[in-house]
């Protein structure tokens, strides 16, 4: 890790053959595993925890929650890159109480024939109008469960599962703003993509190794087959541009028509990992292409309205940018991707939360824009912040020998200048040391 800290990377074009790099699941994340039956569901609680899951199964994992705060479940499973999986694969998360009632549920399915990971989320919010009995404080279930399809990978997928707990408020939930519903993309009016050099930032295999992006154009180069995380910080009031763009091919004798129907994606996730648009892949037919996102501005009423309701917290939002395989056909060498960011909007103030929402992971800190600017991995924040104190130990231990040697120093000066000490027996001194005698 700290060979990236110090911006030490792979020369451009040196993996670009190799295999496609799988999700990595974070390294602190807790090994559970789920039951397939209710009465036996293993105990989560807000963190990361990793499983695996075959086709077909249904995992329970058990989570106590209080009456005050929103949760925010999302369930990832990663099926190896390259693999073949359609929209009949997916993932479903539900959370449920003990009656085996719903609390809310969420899905998210394969497309363009192309394995990438599959993020679902559910949500428990205090402020919905909903069964009170979701709202109690007490033991609840969370239930996953792996569709699968008429053709479906047989192999077992790994299975993250993320919980964040959500302060609750202060003071009163505020209703959705009017007008809320229909400020969609679609009625959003984009602003001028940001012009410039283009910069070269690899993005991270998953969530936990997203890589930091500020405003900007960057670029990076991914493997036919492969999806790549950014992450950028969206602060209250504000709201993310996001441009992904892939140049025209290379012309190459003998290959004919370069249409590809499933050529890239991307898809933005909330600092809850939750889908903020439900995408699929952009047709590529060799001239370049391009595809952007435009979210409405970050409130925390936006959870209670009928449309955009997943822009409701600030914090690190995540971009995930996936190659199809069948791009190695123009770019056999890999797939050159620019990334051109912006976050619009003032800053406003934030709701006043009953805790400290930040460190729940809900909010926008000095540190944060620091690893957009610089470009940094949650890891090599961690690498820097080791060398630094490993720099001012140093300094102290170097400062501390110092200070060691200008007492003895000192010490050796004060003896030098001191009188000679008598000998015993009225003799008078030796003249060439401190009381020891003539050899």
């Amino acid at each position: 890790m700290i060979f990236g800290a110090l911006g030490i990377t792979a020369a451009p074009g040196a993996w670009a053959a190799a295999a496609p790099r799988p999700y990595q699941t974070a390294e602190d994340a807790k090994k559970v595993e789920g039951a397939s039956s209710s009465a036996d569901a293993p105990k989560v609680a807000p963190g990361l925890f990793t499983d695996r899951i075959e086709p077909g199964e249904e995992k329970y994992y058990a989570l106590d929650l209080d009456a005050s705060s929103d949760v925010h479940i999302t369930a990832t499973a990663a099926p190896e890159p390259g693999l073949k999986v359609t929209f009949q694969d997916g993932i479903e998360v539900t959370l449920q109480n003990t009656n085996g009632d719903s609390c809310g549920d969420g899905r998210s399915t394969g497309a363009g024939d192309t394995a990438f990971p599959l993020s679902a989320t559910t949500s428990r919010l205090i402020g919905d109008s909903g069964d009170e009995a979701c709202r109690a404080k007490g033991p609840y279930l969370v239930h996953v469960v792996r569709e699968e399809g008429d053709n479906s990978d047989p192999s077992s997928w790994p299975l993250e599962l993320s919980v964040m707990k959500e302060p609750g408020l202060k003071g009163s939930i505020p209703a959705p703003r009017p007008g809320t519903d229909e400020e969609t993309d679609e009625n959003n009016t984009r602003p001028a993509p940001p012009s410039g050099t283009a910069r070269t930032r690899e993005g991270g295999t998953g969530f936990n190794d997203a890589r930091a992006l500020g405003d900007g154009v960057w670029k990076d180069r991914l493997r036919p087959g492969e999806t790549r995380y950014f992450r950028v910080p969206v602060d209250w009031g504000q709201r993310l541009y996001a441009r992904m763009e892939v140049p025209n091919a290379p012309q190459r004798e003998g290959t004919g028509s370069t249409f590809l129907p499933n050529g890239f994606r991307m898809n933005v996730y909330n600092p809850a990992r939750c889908r903020v648009f439900d995408e699929d892949f952009q047709s590529y037919d060799g001239d370049g292409a391009n595809f952007d996102r435009y979210t409405n501005p970050v409130r925390y009423e936006n959870r209670f309205a009928d449309a955009n309701t997943d822009t409701r917290f600030a914090g690190w939002y995540y971009l995930a940018v996936t190659a199809a395989p069948d791009m190695a056909q123009p770019f056999p060498k890999g797939v050159p991707v620019t990334l051109r960011v912006a976050v619009k909007g003032e800053t406003k103030t934030g709701p006043a939360y009953d805790g400290d929402a930040k460190a729940a992971g809900f909010g926008v800190g000095d540190k944060d824009r620091e690893m957009a600017e610089k470009g940094l991995t949650e890891a090599e924040v961690e690498d820097n912040a080791l060398l630094r104190t490993l720099g001012w130990t140093g300094v102290g231990a170097g400062a501390a020998l110092l200070a060691v040697l200008a007492v003895w120093f000192l010490v050796a000066r004060r003896r030098s200048a001191a009188p000679p000490l008598p000998l015993t027996g009225g003799q008078p001194p030796y003249q060439g040391g401190y009381g020891y005698p003539p050899r």
